[in-house]
């Protein structure tokens, strides 16, 4: 990393487990966590201004890093952006992204439990563009069309132009409820397992689509209300993750630290689903995992990790937590990582 947020630079080889990576607040733990993020799927979870993250003073940020037998790096002088493969420049992102795949775990993530649905929907989607296939495309094609039969609408326009986006919409809305559906169905036994393995609780999931099948039908009934309301009403944009905890509505009722569980829950099951479909484990990004739970969750945590996966963990002090054989503990302290 080289002009990245707090660091002027930094270096880190972690070891093929598990990472522990310590330290007092404020030095820079989560920045390490977010430039592995950043550098394999070209997002940060912290932040979607790519000038925040450069360092005060300096105009550029570069992160370079070797997974398994690829080098990968990114320099970027917001908004511009240069990515390369092997030393190889790259025209477009589409090949990059393909390389590497992560499972992000923060603080913000609790909100996956009792936020909006756009979080849990958002989550569906990571998973489902991790995967492949023509989820993204799908994704993309129906962002275009609702959005101009938004606008459409909004204006008030005539009823012919709004139902011309009709079969567009509906045909790719099918398409990602159908795909939402089967990922939930697969997701759904993981984080089950993984609930239990970390406190004993029932957690159950369930796929509340915005929209009946074929969508075309629901757009269809729907029209007299979208007309007067000016805006659509049914599609993936209203889908939802019901979450229940012990039998209870996990929004409502789980408290702070089985909202915790269930979120790490949801992460490890994505963990498991990706290293199913693709073959090889993804990276585990996991920062401030500890917070609010007891230590025998903390201990269950870490005995339900995926067996083989490399995994960045930050926390404040490893006090009363024993890192499994094999782990590697960093400190981080002024700007210097060691361990």
């Amino acid at each position: 990393m080289r002009s990245f947020r707090c660091f002027g630079q930094l270096e880190c080889e972690p070891g093929p487990g598990l990472n522990f990576i310590t330290g007092a607040n404020a030095q820079g733990k989560t920045s390490i966590l977010e430039a592995a993020c950043l550098l394999l799927r070209l997002r940060s979870p912290r932040t979607t201004v790519l000038s925040e993250i450069v360092r005060f003073g300096e105009p550029t940020f570069a992160i370079e890093g070797l997974l398994d037998e690829t080098r990968l790096s990114m320099t970027c002088t917001p908004p511009l952006r240069t990515l390369k493969l092997d030393g190889v420049a790259q025209s477009s992102s589409t090949d990059y992204l393909t390389k590497g795949r992560i499972v992000w775990f923060g603080n913000g993530d609790m909100a996956l439990v009792d936020g909006s649905a756009e979080r849990r929907r958002k989550f569906l989607d990571s998973t489902g563009l991790q995967i492949g296939g023509s989820y993204g495309s799908d994704l993309k094609a129906y962002d275009r069309a609702l959005r101009s039969r938004n606008l459409l609408l909004r204006e008030g326009r005539p009823r012919r132009e709004v139902e011309a986006y009709d079969l567009p919409l509906a045909e790719t809305g099918d398409r990602i409820i159908a795909a939402r559906d089967v990922l939930v169905t697969d997701l759904k036994p993981l984080a089950v397992a993984a609930c239990r393995t970390i406190s004993g609780e029932n957690l159950e999931l369930c796929y509340a689509p915005g929209s009946g099948i074929p969508m075309l039908e629901s757009l269809i009934s729907s029209r007299d209300e979208e007309m007067r309301l000016r805006q659509t009403r049914v599609g993936p944009q209203r889908d939802d993750l019901v979450i229940r905890i012990n039998g209870h509505d996990a929004g409502a009722f789980a408290s702070e630290g089985q909202r915790r569980t269930i979120a790490l829950a949801l992460k490890l099951a994505m963990a498991a689903l990706l290293t199913e479909k693709n073959t090889t484990p993804p990276l585990l990004l996991l920062d401030d995992v500890f917070g609010e739970l007891d230590a025998s969750r903390r201990t269950a945590l870490l005995e339900g990790m995926p067996g083989g996966s490399q995994a960045l963990l930050s926390t404040a002090e490893l006090s009363g937590i024993s890192p499994p054989a094999g782990s590697r503990v960093f400190r981080l302290e002024k700007g210097i990582l060691t361990g």
